[in-house]
């Protein structure tokens, strides 16, 4: 990681026009499953997704780049440089919190406009409870990657208990993101507590 700051921080930042973002730039998450060939894959297999676009996925220590950026709790990065692109997670993380992060990530590569961004490129994730708007929509399009509607109906309609904690478990992801996709969609379920959620 420390190669990481050195190499952002020394490199005369130029506007750059990355070939993988240009490719899924403004990409909706239902695009990117279908062209990538895990439309129909379940969990998601977001290995195969990020290889397909040409993003690595890596583990890394974040101590370091957190002092650097005045930052604490970084949970992911994006990190471009020219026609480079790396995904990095917080080491030692759960698999639902590291699925969770690599498919926001993934979201802020749609949204960074190749054409307008300064190289090398960073974003990152940070574990907090008060995110701003854009934040708030990575995490939607995180969702929709990760439980695409066509599967959480597919999934739902062969249960005889729609229970998030069930649905959680299938797509490997954590049951408060499982809650808050069915709450988002407006599809009825019971919760962790075994409480029944209803939506018209």
């Amino acid at each position: 990681m420390g190669d990481i700051i050195s190499f952002y921080n020394t490199r005369k930042k130029v506007v750059c026009m990355c070939k993988i973002l240009k490719k899924i730039h403004k990409k909706t998450a239902d695009q990117l499953l279908k062209t990538y060939g895990v439309y129909n894959t379940l969990p998601i297999d977001l290995e195969k997704l990020a290889k397909g676009i040409g993003i690595s996925v890596l583990p890394a220590d974040f101590s370091e780049i957190e002092k650097k950026l005045g930052k604490k709790d970084i949970l992911g990065m994006v990190l471009t440089d020219g026609d480079n692109a790396a995904i990095f997670y917080k080491q030692d993380t759960t698999e639902n919190r590291l699925r969770f992060t690599v498919a926001h990530e993934l979201a802020h590569c749609c949204h960074i406009d190749p054409n307008n961004c300064k190289t090398p490129h960073i974003e990152y994730r940070i574990d907090e409870n008060e995110k701003d708007e854009i934040e708030k929509q990575m995490d939607i399009f995180a969702g929709e990657l990760l439980m695409p509607l066509h599967k959480i109906k597919e999934i739902y309609i062969s249960l005889p208990v729609p229970s998030a904690v069930t649905m959680a478990k299938l797509f490997k992801v954590s049951v408060s993101v499982m809650e808050a996709r069915l709450n988002y969609l407006k599809i009825s379920h019971f919760n962790k507590k075994g409480e029944p959620i209803a939506y018209e």
